[in-house]
């Protein structure tokens, strides 16, 4: 009898354990991928405030996403995986501050050995900085909740999830939102979905329609020239070629030629 409790509390115990590693690893990338994609939207809110809409943010977004998940592979996984998450130091009113002094770490460390540049880690050190509070606050919020843990252990398929969480968070920014508020959302996406956007408005547009509507459609994306309501404009891209000619606020001319 005495046998048969031992051997049900070390299994018990080992499948607990199991559990535990998993929702770790499981939330822990999740995580990651909420804090870089919340970053990728505070970058483009900012580039719109400062240049009226976003630049190079695809570059931007490539490169960040790179050091972001690899900094989780190399430097987050196993200790995450080692640390007794019942300890003080995950608690929201610490973790946080923790993961943003060890992100600002991680951060720097990559780029002085890849790139030796005190400059370039002064330069983005405000991204490591909010990915690494993000990422903890995240993180210790997710993984205090035992319902949480107890649901990704009872229904197996909610953890491929995490996996795919960047494609999904993306996706919902750069696939679904541009195609329910594309004239919205336009200043903030990649210059291949803006161009995708303005194509679609472009094409509704004819010979005595007011340009102040287009413009106002398309915020920033025509030039100065024709903005005031009055001049010409060429434009051609990897999408369309358009000739615009605008008189008192009144479409004159307009060609627009898909590739």
């Amino acid at each position: 009898m005495k046998e048969d409790i031992k051997e049900r509390v070390i299994r018990d115990f080992g499948e607990n354990h199991s559990r535990n590693k998993i929702s770790k690893q499981t939330l822990g990338f999740f995580s990651i991928s909420v804090a870089w994609t919340t970053t990728m939207v505070i970058c483009s809110i900012y580039q719109v405030i400062r240049f009226g809409k976003t630049q190079d943010i695809m570059m931007i977004v490539c490169w960040s996403g790179l050091f972001a998940f690899m900094g989780w592979a190399i430097f987050i996984i196993f200790p995450l995986a080692r640390l007794d998450h019942s300890r003080k130091i995950f608690r929201i009113q610490i973790f946080p501050f923790v993961t943003t002094a060890y992100g600002v770490a991680v951060y720097s460390l990559f780029l002085l050995v890849l790139f030796r540049s005190v400059d370039l880690v002064i330069m983005f050190i405000v991204w490591a900085v909010l990915i690494g509070l993000i990422f903890g606050l995240v993180y210790s919020l997710l993984i205090s909740s035992d319902k949480l843990t107890a649901l990704l252990s009872k229904i197996p398929f909610l953890k491929i999830l995490s996996p795919l969480s960047p494609l999904l968070l993306v996706g919902f920014f750069w696939c679904l939102l541009p195609g329910v508020f594309p004239n919205l959302v336009f200043r903030f996406m990649p210059e291949q979905i803006q161009q995708k956007i303005a194509a679609h408005t472009l094409s509704k547009f004819k010979k005595g329609d007011r340009f102040s509507t287009l413009n106002h459609l398309i915020p920033g994306y025509l030039e100065n020239d024709v903005a005031t309501g009055d001049g010409s404009f060429w434009s051609t891209n990897g999408l369309f070629d358009l000739k615009l000619e605008v008189q008192h606020d009144t479409i004159q001319a307009i060609e627009l030629r898909m590739k």
